[in-house]
């Protein structure tokens, strides 16, 4: 078989385009450490290298949002752990106030701090994270939503929701970025007790204006009941200490006063609705200067004096009955009224206003722990395919380095051997 200098040339300019190939390829993982730069580089790990890819690129986003999640939440806490102190400056104020050797000044200078507090905890409800609000709710909102009402503060608004803010993670997971004011400062809460901020007006009105009311330590409710004005205060079950009348079916009261130093009597049979009750009792008001309230939403009643005058209510026998009722027990009311007891009855307010903001910022660490956990896992899950990618992609340095040397040698001798053949002429081969 006769073969020409032409194929011989061919085969060696062949071989010098795949060493030069082979070469550049072995110095792109040399320059750049990975044995695969683009997919015709492996072509048979190439979709799990792209999966691999794909899992390290959520992992990483992931951290992200967590890492963002948790820096919102530590704001939360924060607030939280402000809130929760100035309500337990708020209880000292109130425990110093529930004391009979204070001046009216000395409460006055009380009633100031305590107003101070106040607009604390107005300044905490509109705490902001990367400028949304975040005791604010899912509402779109624009201005500050918790507002105050008044000079002084008699009441506050809240224009947001009760809506808690979610944040989903790249895995489908639905994590609370805050907790609601609900759950904060127990604004419109579902047992009617008072707001954080209203828990603070009615102390600081308390200490400065002196006023006096006996009210209802706690609901008087059985759970699970409640009263209406329709309610006959007898009706079995309904009071969590049973109404139990005189001899003649009565729990009367009496209240004495400045005004009625020899105390008036009111008769209530015990039979009497919720509302023929505050109506005996508002009825004597011109005599005794107290009026009754019954809040239905915390089933509590309330008598208060105008001006801060103190007052007494015992329970007394109708006529013939050797032994009195029971109302002022079943009602949960104390018999001596002045401003000491009645700022003594504001720390229960405080207390539980307190401890609904421990039990939200509780939440709000347990999601924190719960944030860390994920974290922790996603990174080790990145470190895991990472490692894996590294086996699939990077390059063994020392062998591609051999490799390289190896592949220049036999490229020099290559052109070393087609330059020889190109100064060979037809004479050299006839010889």
């Amino acid at each position: 078989m006769r073969i020409a200098t032409s194929q011989i040339f061919d085969q060696q300019t062949a071989s010098i385009d795949n060493l030069t190939a082979l070469q550049q390829q072995q110095g792109n993982e040399l320059s750049t450490g990975k044995r695969v730069n683009k997919p015709s580089d492996d072509p048979t790990h190439i979709a799990q290298d792209l999966s691999l890819r794909t899992q390290i690129a959520q992992g990483n986003q992931t951290g992200d949002n967590v890492a963002n999640l948790s820096a919102e939440l530590t704001t939360v806490d924060g607030a939280l752990s402000s809130v929760t102190d100035v309500l337990s400056k708020a209880r000292a104020l109130a425990v110093s106030g529930a004391s009979d050797a204070l001046t009216p000044s000395q409460r006055q200078a009380m009633a100031t701090q305590v107003d101070g507090l106040l607009g604390e905890l107005v300044g905490l409800g509109n705490t902001q994270y990367a400028g949304k609000y975040v005791f604010g709710g899912t509402a779109a909102l624009t201005q500050a939503p918790v507002k105050p009402g008044g000079t002084p503060t008699s009441s506050v608004t809240f224009s947001g929701n009760l809506q808690s803010q979610q944040q989903q993670l790249p895995s489908g997971q639905s994590v609370a970025s805050s907790v609601t004011i609900q759950q904060a400062f127990n604004f419109a809460s579902t047992d009617g007790s008072p707001n954080a901020f209203q828990t603070l007006i009615d102390l600081r009105n308390a200490l400065a204006q002196g006023n006096v009311a006996d009210a209802s330590g706690s609901s008087v409710n059985v759970p699970g009941t409640s009263l209406a004005a329709a309610t006959p205060i007898n009706t079995a079950g309904i009071l969590s200490t049973a109404l139990v009348p005189d001899a003649n079916g009565n729990v009367d009261i009496s209240i004495s006063s400045a005004a009625a130093p020899n105390g008036v009597t009111i008769a209530i049979p015990a039979n009497s609705t919720v509302s023929a009750v505050l109506a005996a009792i508002n009825a004597q008001t011109g005599a005794t200067g107290v009026t009754a309230s019954f809040d239905y939403a915390q089933q509590k009643l309330t008598l208060a004096s105008a001006g801060g005058a103190p007052f007494q209510v015992q329970d007394v026998v109708s006529p013939g009955a050797p032994v009195p009722g029971n109302f002022t027990a079943a009602f949960g009311l104390t018999q001596q009224a002045d401003v000491t007891n009645t700022v003594s009855a504001q720390i229960g307010d405080v207390d539980r206003v307190l401890q609904v903001a421990l039990q939200a910022r509780t939440t709000v660490g347990q999601t924190i722990g719960n944030l860390s956990t994920v974290a922790s896992l996603q990174s080790s899950q990145v470190l895991n395919n990472t490692a894996v990618q590294s086996g699939i992609e990077d390059a063994d340095i020392a062998k591609v380095m051999t490799q390289f040397s190896q592949t220049q040698t036999a490229l020099q001798a290559a052109y070393g051997t087609t330059t020889k053949l190109e100064s060979k002429h037809l004479f050299d081969y006839l010889g």
